[in-house]
């Protein structure tokens, strides 16, 4: 009787083993705690189901896509075919706190609670915008992200070793030029002509600038912020490419482009006056024209005075 009952017994446990196996799943995103925004995959996978609905906040939103290959799940599953996902765009949440529940063949198998950032809209268009991250996914290393409107998220583009040395710090403008192909428009070193101003480049490759040039009693000026990248022997400010003459204690630039119906060439010279870290720490400034190069912004407020000197 006791060897019919171990064998019973044995068999028995062996079945709700297999039948545990059979029923393993995991839903991997999102996690419990995440943060989540734009569109995304809900995903996971699991051992033997035929369906997996999905339900957020109690509401079904309907059933995964199955059978993604996942090596990773052929030692517990017997099989590789385990993968599911379900595309969705998180700003229908519009944020707050919210559950999503993983149903395997009408039996609840996971769960996991999460948080939505909203943007204000389900979904955004027109936009577009491209940001560094010092010292991001390592220290000496910067990303560069864009904005993907498809995905409704920032995506990473590249990544790259972080330049030494940097021009990151404040400068104070203490020299400007701009020559056109009709002749000298003029330079700061010339009589009556005045310049004065700051430019600031932060460690996250923002940067902004100040500007006011004179010309006797006659004034114009701009405030410009946007975003560049430090290529060594130049730079790309919102686009606008300035050769880098010289970097350290004295920055020059150089900018060659077209400005009025005649090609330029400007040249701007500024002082370190601010360390690195006091520059990284540095408010914004009020930005009366965003996305347009430092040298553009000079050409404007040249042409805006209306003056030459030959």
């Amino acid at each position: 009787m006791f060897h019919g009952l171990r064998n019973t017994l044995a068999v028995a446990l062996a079945l709700l083993l297999a039948g545990g196996v059979q029923a393993t799943g995991n839903l991997e995103n999102p996690q419990n705690g995440a943060t989540e925004s734009g569109i995304a995959a809900i995903t996971g996978w699991h051992c033997t189901a035929r369906t997996i609905e999905l339900r957020m906040d109690g509401a079904v939103l309907g059933n995964a896509g199955m059978g993604t290959p996942r090596a990773d799940t052929a030692g517990v599953c017997g099989r590789s075919d385990t993968g599911f996902s379900y595309l969705y765009n998180y700003a229908l949440l519009k944020g707050g706190a919210h559950r999503v529940d993983a149903y395997a063949d009408g039996v609840l198998f996971a769960s996991a609670t999460f948080n939505v950032g909203y943007l204000g809209g389900e979904y955004l268009t027109g936009l577009a915008s491209s940001h560094f991250i010092a010292d991001f996914p390592y220290k000496g290393i910067g990303a560069h992200v864009v904005w993907s409107q498809s995905k409704q998220n920032y995506v990473v583009t590249r990544a790259e070793p972080l330049l030494s040395p940097s021009v990151v710090g404040t400068y104070t403008l203490r020299h400007v030029s701009m020559y056109t192909s009709s002749g000298l428009a003029m330079s700061s070193l010339a009589p009556g002509w005045t310049v004065a101003g700051t430019m600031t480049f932060r460690a996250d490759r923002s940067f902004s600038m100040t500007f006011t040039l004179s010309y006797g009693t006659q004034s114009a000026g701009t405030t410009i912020a946007g975003t560049y990248a430090d290529n060594g022997y130049y730079l790309v400010n919102n686009g606008e490419v300035e050769l880098v003459i010289e970097r350290g204690d004295t920055l020059t630039l150089q900018t060659l482009g077209p400005s009025n119906g005649d090609w330029a060439s400007l040249v701007i010279s500024a002082a370190l006056v601010s360390p690195p870290m006091v520059a990284e720490a540095a408010a914004e400034t009020h930005a009366t024209a965003v996305g347009v190069g430092v040298g553009s912004a000079i050409a404007q407020v040249v042409s805006g005075l209306g003056v030459h000197a030959r």
